[in-house]
């Protein structure tokens, strides 16, 4: 075997060798040339205002903010639209009312009439058997109802009744009379 192509390999490597350690020394320690600085303006100041020109601005945007409600008109929405009254309690409420407004007006009967100088007086009796005498105005019935007119066959009684909506109703109700056939 001949040394010759070994040298020639050697030689080859080496000059490799020395280019690469050449060109990697000078290579690497130059830097890469810095981009170019970018120039910062200022932005325009904005012309000065009077010093009550803010505050306007911070109460415009205050109002701008805030939601404006007039309840004026309207209903109350956290308020029920059911309108619930209080029923007298039975127990010592009851026993203070005179007898003829602790009956409703379908629990007494008609039974009579009475006719004076002073005018018709009707004769009523409750679910006990009690019987009581009744005028024009005397209050009947748990819902305070009033005595309007007595006629030979029922009894008119007006009463204050209040509404789906809250508003006051008149309501008129009869009370007929019963004889002995029945009504």
């Amino acid at each position: 075997m001949s040394l010759a192509p070994v040298r020639h390999i050697s030689l080859a490597v080496g000059i490799l060798a020395t280019i690469s350690l050449f060109a990697g020394g000078f290579g690497c320690s130059k830097e890469p040339a810095a981009p170019q600085q970018v120039v910062k303006r200022q932005a325009p100041k904005p012309e000065a205002k009077a010093p009550a020109a803010p505050a306007e601005e911070a109460r415009a945007k205050k109002a701008e903010q805030s939601a404006l409600y007039d309840p004026r008109g309207k209903r109350d929405p956290f308020v029920s639209f059911i309108k619930i009254e209080e029923r007298r309690k039975a127990g010592a409420d009851a026993a203070l009312l005179p007898p003829l407004q602790r009956y409703e007006l379908g629990e007494l009967k008609f039974v009579g009439v009475i006719w004076t100088k002073k005018g018709a007086r009707g004769l009523v009796e409750d679910a006990e058997g009690k019987g009581y005498s009744v005028t024009v105005g005397t209050r009947i019935g748990r819902s305070g109802g009033v005595v309007s007119r007595i006629t030979a066959k029922e009894i008119l009684v007006k009463e204050v009744v209040v509404g789906n909506r809250g508003e006051k109703v008149v309501k008129e109700s009869g009370i007929q009379l019963i004889t002995a056939g029945g009504i």
